[in-house]
């Protein structure tokens, strides 16, 4: 990605603050020039003060003079960079927050084939440490690199007033230290990118091991992720070693030209004294300036393999933010009515891969109010069904129509609120009862959340909780049992009020007694609704008015549970 597109797609977030911007950039013009006027003081100390044509008592004023000034400079420097310290970190705050901001939205927005794709680590990555980064650079970064830039401006102009020789001397240093760091640019880059690659992975092995976690601990392989973490960790250690190792270089290199310059600088102005072409004093300033000069060409020759490191981050953020939705809105859609719920498949293939179709050909017709059983082994493509009823992904050929009009031609957002999904891993937020249950309908007033949770049976253990409805349920429901966890999703999906259900595997997992109060509840949310139920368990099955079964893609066969059974069709405990 070149500098132009990483600009074009960060400008909008810092031009709404560029006037802390601006502010920061007239502080930094104010510190320059108090930075200049630094040694000015001891130049005036050294040639009318300490040359000995002052009275003692001139004197004394004047070393009073001298101190004050020294002193204002000093405190007005001082109060320059805290300002502009202060103005530009808020500005950089608000800029991160800016593309956080709109990273996470993106990333709500983009289609489950780019989720596919990335681990979660790795995302959460980019979101946090790339963000923070960029927001340093965007602000901090290039403003101080303005800074320097104008205090070596600066101190050549006014040099070359004093002593034009020492001014064209001293400008030998810039371009020796610019050839150094353009070497070592590319290495830093490189090095960087590998660092921040182990680092997402690193990241995404922590987040998965620690949101499994009663997984590792029923296995007992806490042993066994350690290693795992611990091996990803090394990769990431060595990977930002290297990059430490290769700034070293280039800051030691970048130390040892300067030293050799200044030396070289010093021993020419030293001459000039003793030539009688400069006064001890203007060699005072000299040598403050060598000094002021000799941080801000090291900072500007090492900022490029800086630059270079946080432009990987930059560059992994613009792809975030470039990405589109292969799922959208297409031209002239239009929001979906109440849908009735027909849902017809006509002759639909499709694949994760598109080398690697998952289903075939598909065709099938589900009429309004009807509760249709998808059964089949693993792998047959019953959950990509569902997926594309509810359009995470658009079929490679054929279509998928609601109501007789193509599924893509409705609003996604009018499309997927009048759909309720009811999986086998209930997955609840860690909040209260009431707001998990308001999850799928946010505007829902209590008493239809209270009526939603009896009508799923779930208000009795509900208000057994320590604090009813206000309750604070653990991450992913882990404080819960599985059948309370099933029977909130099922609140869940009631107070969505959605014309059409997809329920995959509402009661695997629960002990017979959960799984009758489950689906009791079940046959109450289907009522008048067409659902979409995938399942192995046969009591589940007999709720279908239609079974499908999927074999490698295709349906091979349709019928009521009776008719299929009466025929010789068997159903697999296997049959996701």
């Amino acid at each position: 990605m070149t500098v132009r597109e990483l600009i074009a797609t960060f400008r909008p977030f810092v031009q709404p603050h560029s006037w802390r911007i601006a502010a920061g950039t007239a502080l930094v013009l104010a510190g320059t020039a108090t930075g200049l006027l630094r040694p000015w003081p001891l130049k005036y100390l050294f040639d009318n003060v300490l040359a000995g044509d002052a009275t003692p008592a001139s004197a004394r004023v004047a070393l009073l003079l001298v101190a004050a000034a020294i002193a204002a400079i000093a405190a007005a420097d001082g109060a320059f960079k805290a300002l502009r310290r202060y103005i530009l970190g808020a500005a950089g705050q608000k800029v991160g927050f800016g593309i956080q901001t709109a990273v996470y939205d993106r990333l709500q927005h983009l289609s489950l084939t780019f989720h596919d794709k990335y681990a979660t680590g790795e995302l959460i990555t980019r979101i946090t440490k790339d963000v923070d980064n960029v927001q340093t650079l965007a602000t901090e970064t290039l403003v101080e690199a303005g800074s320097h830039a104008l205090k070596l401006v600066g101190i050549v102009i006014v040099t070359y007033w004093l002593d034009w020789r020492l001014g064209l001397a001293m400008l030998i240093l810039a371009p020796i230290l610019l050839l150094a760091s353009t070497r070592y640019r590319r290495r830093v880059h490189a090095a960087e990118q590998e660092a921040r690659e182990r680092e997402g992975e690193m990241t995404s092995v922590a987040q998965e091991t620690l949101s499994a976690m009663r997984l590792v601990k029923a296995y007992g392989r806490e042993s066994l992720e350690t290693t795992r973490f611990t091996t990803h960790a090394r990769q990431w250690t060595g990977a930002a070693v290297r990059v430490l190792r290769t700034e070293a270089v280039l800051g030691a290199v970048v130390d040892a030209l300067v030293a050799v310059v200044i030396a070289g600088l010093v021993w020419l102005a030293a001459a000039q004294v003793l030539a009688g072409a400069i006064t001890v004093g203007v060699l005072v300033i000299f040598i403050s300036y060598l000094r002021e000069f000799y941080d801000p060409v090291g900072s500007l020759s090492k900022l490029a393999g800086r630059i270079s490191r946080i432009r990987v981050r930059a560059e992994r953020i613009a792809d975030v933010l470039r990405e589109t939705p292969t799922v959208r809105d297409l031209p002239g859609a239009t929001p979906a009515p109440r849908l009735r719920g027909r849902i017809e498949f006509e002759h639909v293939t499709f694949g994760y891969v598109p080398t690697e179709p998952v289903l075939k050909d598909v065709s099938f017709r589900v009429e309004p109010g009807q509760v249709v059983a998808l059964a089949g082994p693993t792998g047959s493509g019953k959950t990509t069904v569902a997926a594309l009823v509810a359009r995470l992904y658009d079929p490679s050929h054929g279509r998928v129509l609601i109501d007789g009009r193509d599924v893509r031609s409705y609003t996604l957002a009018s499309l997927r609120p009048q759909i309720a999904w009811l999986l086998q891993d209930s997955i609840l937020f860690r909040a209260t009862v009431w707001d998990n249950i308001a999850y799928g309908r946010p505007d829902a007033t209590r008493e239809e959340i209270i009526a939603a949770a009896k009508t799923a049976n779930a208000h009795g253990f509900i208000m057994a909780l320590p604090n009813g409805y206000d309750s604070l349920i653990g991450e992913r429901g882990e404080t819960l049992s599985g059948g309370q966890r099933q029977l909130i999703a099922i609140a869940r999906a009631i107070i969505r009020d959605a014309p059409i259900l997809i329920l995959d595997e509402p009661t695997a997992g629960l002990d017979a007694a959960s799984q009758r109060i489950v689906r009791d509840a079940l046959e109450r949310l289907v009522r008048g609704r067409t659902a979409l139920l995938i399942s192995h368990d046969v009591e589940n099955l007999r709720l279908a008015d239609v079974i499908l079964v999927l074999e490698n893609g295709r349906v091979v066969d349709r019928g009521s549970y009776r008719e299929l059974l009466a025929s010789g069709r068997r159903f697999a405990d296997d049959a996701r």
